[in-house]
């Protein structure tokens, strides 16, 4: 069994770090450097960039006044929905990423979560608890069929979704950790609520870091920061040693050695140098690193067979058409690509929006 495994819970260590560390200097600095509100809020940085707009006294935007007090509301609730949950289903409840990374920051507050992430034995059986206490469905069912968690649920009259777990969400062409290992390594949690655990420290960063990966590899500052703050203080030989247990050693240096450029003057590592630059100027990637952060991270996080099988595959739709779109069409996309090569995704998207109407 993987050394992180243990038949009783045991207790981490502290959660927050007494004073500010250069983690959080270099987090200022990135929020510094922006020159977007909006690519603030796409790396998930914007509740530190509104404290840190007062402490430097620049104007925070009401858009951001408006995410803090949502953020204050959700941290003030987490503890009383897991409450409700853990009364609902006796067996065990997990707790991964959100409150449980927020304890990490400075001020909880300023780490943004929509949700609350809850592995469990079988995630069927929990649902059915909940439903059963005054738990409601939230969204559509038919968006959760075969994912790593089922439909999300909501206390009456509370804005917090609970998504509970069969599996983490992990890298594409990597063995996911079996849920038995998973919750048989589990520790007592940071959020006072009693019978809610956590992930041992050490499984905890590899879960962010695969999370990151199976949504866009290197692809948000808050990922990182993120990751940062668990690993803060942590044994690298022994994060090592996790990552090869579970067979993600490339993909976990490569973010590592990344998170350690940003936020602890590491060596600059070649994914940040090949597709990850928009992380250091804390902006949204441009059309072009959002092509490239497709097609190069399977050569940084799987073997070269499985990296070429997934080039393949990603080649193959980006340059096949979109449904029955005419060829002339899709050449006509690809054109606007190369002409807006160096403009924020988001910016060009837009401009496509437009020509559409």
């Amino acid at each position: 069994m993987a050394s992180w495994a243990h038949n009783e819970p045991r207790r981490p260590g502290p959660v927050r770090p007494a004073a500010p560390t250069g983690l959080w200097e270099s987090v200022d600095a990135l929020i510094d450097r922006a020159t977007r509100v909006g690519d603030l809020r796409f790396h998930r940085l914007h509740l530190l960039a509104a404290e840190r707009f007062r402490e430097t006294g620049k104007l925070v935007p009401r858009d951001l006044r408006e995410a803090e007090r949502q953020a204050a509301i959700f941290t003030l609730v987490a503890p009383i929905v897991l409450q409700k949950a853990r009364e609902a289903y006796d067996r065990t409840m997990v707790l991964m990423k959100g409150p449980e990374i927020a304890c990490k920051y400075p001020d909880p507050m300023r780490r943004p979560f929509g949700d609350l992430d809850l592995l469990v034995p079988d995630a069927a059986e929990a649902q059915r608890a909940l439903l059963a206490a005054g738990f409601v469905p939230a969204g559509s069912p038919e968006r959760y069929r075969d994912l790593h968690h089922v439909q999300p649920l909501q206390w009456p009259g509370n804005p917090l979704n609970v998504e509970l777990h069969d599996r983490p969400k992990w890298i594409e062409g990597l063995p996911a950790p079996s849920r038995a290992q998973l919750l048989a390594g589990a520790v007592v949690g940071s959020t006072g609520v009693p019978g809610i655990l956590a992930l041992p420290p050490e499984l905890h960063a590899m879960a962010i870091a695969a999370h990151s990966w199976a949504h866009a590899p290197l692809g948000r500052l808050g990922h990182l920061v993120d990751l940062a703050a668990v690993t803060e203080g942590l044994d690298r030989a022994e994060l090592e040693r996790t990552a090869g247990e579970l067979d993600m050693r490339k993909a976990w240096r490569t973010t590592i050695g990344v998170t350690d450029a940003l936020f602890a003057d590491g060596p600059r590592p070649r994914a940040l140098r090949l597709w990850a630059r928009s992380l250091e100027a804390a902006r949204e990637r441009t059309v072009l690193e959002s092509h490239l952060g497709r097609w190069l991270p399977p050569w940084f996080a799987l073997s070269p067979g499985k990296a070429l099988r997934a080039n393949a595959f990603t080649l193959s739709r980006e340059l096949g058409r979109l449904g029955d779109e005419p060829w002339t069409q899709k050449l006509r996309r690809t054109a606007r690509a190369f002409r807006h090569a160096t403009r924020r995704l988001s910016d060009h998207q837009r401009t496509l929006g437009e020509e559409g109407r």
